[in-house]
């Protein structure tokens, strides 16, 4: 039924939201995409989202790790907009356990961060100004329903809303295998709205061994103009780990609304002669620069720099 239900109500809002489209869409004339990066100033960790919180800085959770909290990076980009340092200034020290951090986003007028966990399928909202934690959500039937290990993957504050989205990283257990949950909540974590989001088709097939492939949604973006950026990132690790890949795409989209464009796709690989393999699961807004381009910055989860083997890699798309 809920499924059903999603489906209905995304054809009701297509009519309205492809009208509404017409009038906030702004296509881009060229996308670029800088090099990866690494940089030893960093701990290694497995992170999993990023965000900006002002002067340069970046706050980043791991999705692994003892304590729950988050790590404050400062990160340097030239005016080409490719990233040339990191460091990390600081842990901020929520006091509790690390319940698989997946998600991270920031409100600049109330300077709250709110932090997605996929292992308890909630949402903390935690209050800088006085290091508190204000409030915490489930996304009930995340947690119900979800395969494990697959829950909240992503969350993006958009300021032109004032409101949070938040969607699964793979269907859950009875919905269609390629349908996501697309959640619009208030910024005291009160769900208001869901909207159906149809992942594509995954190269591997959908029975592939789940410790060895993933798939679906692993962060969203938004771009402040009622749009949406969506990373849909499938993994696949080999038997040998050599031949292993990662192939991301992003799409723009109006939440509601089925139509989405292509932004820019990549893909990385653990080959003899080439360890570029990363997984990019965090994507937050970075600096304009000033011809007025848009800097995008994703970060990878490295497994903690797995057998020393991969890194912990940033990189930039820039929007024009």
């Amino acid at each position: 039924m809920n499924m059903k239900r999603n489906i209905l109500f995304g054809i009701i809002t297509l009519l309205s939201l492809s009208i509404q489209g017409q009038n906030i869409w702004k296509d881009y004339n060229s996308v670029s995409m800088m090099p990866q990066h690494n940089f030893s100033a960093i701990p290694s960790g497995n992170y999993s989202g990023i965000t900006y919180i002002g002067n340069d800085d970046y706050a980043v959770v791991s999705d692994k790790g003892n304590n729950e909290g988050y790590y404050i990076f400062h990160i340097e980009i030239n005016n080409n907009g490719d990233i040339t340092d990191i460091t990390n200034k600081d842990f901020i020290n929520l006091n509790g356990n690390n319940l698989d951090q997946e998600a991270i986003t920031f409100n600049p007028e109330t300077h709250h961060i709110y932090i997605g966990n996929e292992g308890s399928s909630n949402i903390i909202e935690y209050d800088v100004n006085s290091k508190s934690i204000v409030r915490s959500a489930e996304i009930s039937d995340y947690k119900k329903h979800c395969i494990p290990n697959r829950s909240i993957e992503s969350l993006t504050y958009d300021k032109t809303r004032d409101k949070l989205f938040t969607i699964n990283e793979s269907p859950l257990i009875g919905d269609s295998s390629r349908m996501l949950r697309l959640k619009q909540l208030n910024t005291h974590l009160t769900e208001e709205k869901e909207f159906p989001y149809f992942i594509e088709k995954p190269l591997k097939p959908a029975d592939t061994p789940q410790d060895r492939h993933a798939y679906g949604v692993s962060e969203l973006l938004s771009l402040n103009d009622s749009t949406l950026l969506v990373l849909e990132r499938e993994l696949y690790i080999t038997s040998m780990k050599l031949g292993s890949w990662v192939i991301n795409r992003i799409y723009r989209i109006v939440p509601g609304n089925p139509t989405k464009h292509p932004v820019c796709s990549w893909r990385t690989s653990l080959q003899l002669t080439s360890f570029n393999f990363a997984n990019y699961e965090g994507m937050c807004l970075g600096p304009k620069l000033s011809d007025g381009r848009q800097v995008i910055i994703l970060c990878a989860d490295s497994q903690n720099r797995y057998k020393g083997v991969l890194k912990d890699y940033f990189r930039t798309i820039i929007l024009q």
